[in-house]
C-alpha cells in the first residue's frame, strides 16, 4: 500500500511530517507479512502428508521401485537350491539294432537283432536323509532272427526254436544313501541352513536401504518447504529493505537524513536481491528434485503445510531400544546369521575329511511275454504285479582323500572364518550400541533446539511488535525496524528448521532400531511389488 504524493506533502505543508511519515511506514510494513500467502492460480496444489508422501515415494521413486524388486529376489537362491529336492519326472528310450555276418559265433543268437527299451518314472532326494529314491516302469523288446531261416542248413533243423520279439516289463525301485561324508543328508540340511540365512541377510539389508530411501524421500519433502520458506524470508527481507530505503530517500528531501545514508541502503537491498535470487534458483531445485522423486505433475504447487511431528511419540528408553535394536537391527542380525554361516560352513568342511561311504541298490519285478508289452501289466498271474520274477541289485562305494591339502586348507580357512565372524559380530554390536545412544543424543537434542526455536521465535515477535509501537510513537528509528524484523524472519526460518531436524532426528532414530517399516506401518509382503 502507498499514500498518493498529494496526501504526503499536503501532510508535510500542515506540519504533520513526522507523523504521517510513521504511519505510511507502519502501513507499508504490515503488508509484509500478506506478500507470500497467494497460490499459484495456474498450477494444481497438492497437500502432501508424511504417509502420503511414503506412500507416492514406493509408487514412483526409482530406487525404491527397484529396492522393492530386489526385496522380491532375495529368497531366489535358496528357492533354487530347494529344487534338488523337487518331484521328478523322468524318461528315457534306447533303441539298438546289430547285424553280423553268419558264423559259427552267431549261430544261436542270430545275425540281426533288435534291442530297445522305454522306461519313465519319478525321482527325489528327500530333504531330511539326503536319501534318493527313484520308481520307474518300463519295457524292453528284444528281436532276433536266430534259427528263422529255413534256407540255412545250419539252423532249419531248429526251426521250432525261433520265437517272435520278446516283451519284458518291469517296475524297478532304486535307492542310494551315503553313511560317512554326507551322513544321511547332514551336508545337505546345512547346506540348506546357510542359503536360508543368506536369504534373510538379503531381506534385512534391502529392508534397510528401503528405510533409509523413505527418509530420503521425506528429506527431499521438507527440504523443499525449507527452501519455501527461505524464499519468503528474503522476500520480505528486499520489500523491507525496500520500503526503508524509499522512506530514508523522502527524508533526504525533507532534510531528516542524510546521503550515505540511502547509499547504506541500496547497497542493502542489492544484497537482499541477490540472496532472493539464490533461494529462488534453491526453491526451484528443490522443487524439480522432489517431483522426480514422487513423480509430480509440472503444473503442481505444493501446499506449505506439512503434518511434522512436534513432540516425540514415545520417551527414548536406551536400555529397551538397544534390547529392540539387536533383535532387530539388519547389520547385527546379518553379523549373527554370518557367524552361524561360518560355523555351518566349519561343520562341512569336517565333514569333508570323512571318508564316502555310498550305499546303493534296486528291486524289480518283472514279466516277459511275447504276446505283447501290455500283457506284462494286466496279466495278474504273471505279469509284473503278480511279483513272481524279481531282480535284485546292491553296490557299495567308498573313497577317501589321503594327505588331501586342499580339503585340509578349507578347514583350515572355516575355522579362521569362524574367527572373523566372532569378531565382526562384537564390533557390530558395539557399532549398533553407539549408534543408538548418539541417535538417542540427538534426537532429544535437536527437540529441545526445536522446543527452544519456538521461545526464541515468540520472544522476537513480541520484541519486534514492541519496536513497531515505539516507531508508531516516534520513540525508534527505521533502522531498529528493520533489524527487529530481519531478526523476526530469521527466526522464523530457524524455526521451521529445527521442526525438519527435529522430524529427520526422529526417523533416524526409527531406523536405528529399525522401527521406520513398522512406523508406517509396512511390512515385507506389503513392499513386495505386484509381478502380475
Amino acid at each position: 500500500m502507498k499514500l498518493e504524493n498529494g496526501n504526503f506533502w499536503t501532510k508535510i505543508i500542515s506540519g504533520k511530517t513526522i507523523s504521517v511519515f510513521l504511519v505510511s511506514s507502519l502501513i507499508l510494513l504490515s503488508g509484509f507479512s500478506g506478500v507470500f500467502s497467494q497460490e499459484n492460480k495456474s498450477g494444481k496444489v497438492l497437500k502432501l502428508t508424511t504417509e502420503e508422501t511414503v506412500k507416492r515415494a514406493l509408487d514412483s521413486n526409482f530406487k525404491l521401485q527397484n529396492l522393492r524388486y530386489e526385496l522380491a529376489k532375495t529368497d531366489s537362491s535358496y528357492l533354487k537350491a530347494e529344487s534338488q529336492y523337487s518331484w521328478r519326472l523322468v524318461a528315457d528310450g534306447s533303441f539298438r539294432q546289430t547285424v553280423l555276418p553268419l558264423n559259427q559265433n552267431n549261430v544261436f543268437t542270430g545275425t540281426k537283432t533288435s534291442d530297445d527299451t522305454i522306461k519313465g518314472g519319478i525321482e527325489k532326494t528327500i530333504r531330511a536323509t539326503g536319501t534318493y529314491f527313484k520308481l520307474e516302469a518300463g519295457n524292453r523288446r528284444f528281436d532276433s532272427n536266430a534259427f528263422e531261416d529255413k534256407s540255412n542248413p545250419l539252423t532249419a533243423s531248429f526251426a521250432g526254436l525261433a520265437l517272435p520279439p520278446l516283451y519284458t516289463g518291469f517296475i524297478t525301485a532304486t535307492v542310494s544313501q551315503d553313511l560317512l561324508k554326507n551322513s544321511f543328508g547332514y551336508k545337505g540340511r546345512n547346506q540348506e541352513k546357510i542359503l536360508d540365512n543368506q536369504k534373510e541377510m538379503a531381506k534385512s539389508q534391502v529392508s534397510l536401504q528401503i528405510s533409509e530411501a523413505i527418509v530420503g524421500s521425506l528429506v527431499d519433502f521438507w527440504d523443499y518447504s525449507v527452501k519455501l520458506q527461505s524464499l519468503k524470508t528474503f522476500r520480505r527481507l528486499k520489500e523491507n529493505v525496500s520500503n526503508i530505503r524509499n522512506l530514508t530517500v523522502r527524508k533526504q528531501g525533507l532534510g531528516l537524513s542524510e546521503g550515505f545514508e540511502v547509499n547504506q541502503w541500496n547497497a542493502l537491498l542489492a544484497q537482499a536481491d541477490s540472496q532472493l535470487e539464490t533461494a529462488v534458483v534453491q526453491k526451484d531445485e528443490a522443487k524439480r528434485k522432489l517431483a522426480r522423486t514422487l513423480k509430480l505433475e509440472n503444473d503442481s504447487d505444493l501446499s506449505e503445510e506439512t503434518d511434522l511431528m512436534e513432540e516425540i511419540p514415545e520417551k527414548p528408553d536406551y536400555n529397551k531400544d538397544l534390547d529392540i535394536a539387536y533383535k532387530k537391527r539388519a547389520d547385527y542380525l546379518n553379523a549373527v546369521r554370518e557367524k552361524e554361516i561360518a560355523e555351518l560352513l566349519l561343520k562341512n568342511a569336517k565333514s569333508d575329511q570323512l571318508p564316502s561311504l555310498t550305499l546303493s541298490g534296486s528291486a524289480s519285478s518283472q514279466a516277459q511275454t511275447i504276446t505283447g508289452p501290455d500283457k506284462n501289466f494286466t496279466d495278474a498271474t504273471d505279469g509284473v504285479q503278480s511279483a513272481r520274477y524279481k531282480d535284485f541289485n546292491g553296490k557299495v562305494s567308498f573313497s577317501y582323500p589321503l594327505f588331501d591339502k586342499g580339503v585340509a586348507a578349507g578347514r583350515r580357512d572355516s575355522e579362521i572364518g569362524v574367527r572373523q565372524a566372532t569378531l565382526k559380530e562384537n564390533e557390530v554390536k558395539n557399532e549398533v550400541r553407539d549408534d543408538l545412544r548418539g541417535r538417542i543424543d540427538s534426537l532429544e537434542a535437536s527437540y529441545k533446539i526445536y522446543k527452544n526455536s519456538i521461545v526464541t521465535e515468540k520472544e522476537t515477535q513480541n520484541y519486534y511488535n514492541g519496536v513497531v509501537r515505539s516507531f508508531q510513537q516516534g520513540r525508534a528509528d527505521a533502522v531498529a525496524v528493520k533489524n527487529a524484523l530481519d531478526t523476526l524472519v530469521r527466526d522464523q526460518l530457524s524455526l521451521t528448521q529445527a521442526k525438519v531436524n527435529f522430524n529427520i532426528d526422529l526417523m533416524r532414530y526409527y531406523i536405528a532400531k529399525n522401527m521406520l517399516l513398522e512406523r508406517f506401518d509396512l511390512d515385507a509382503e506389503k513392499l513386495l511389488p505386484n509381478l502380475e
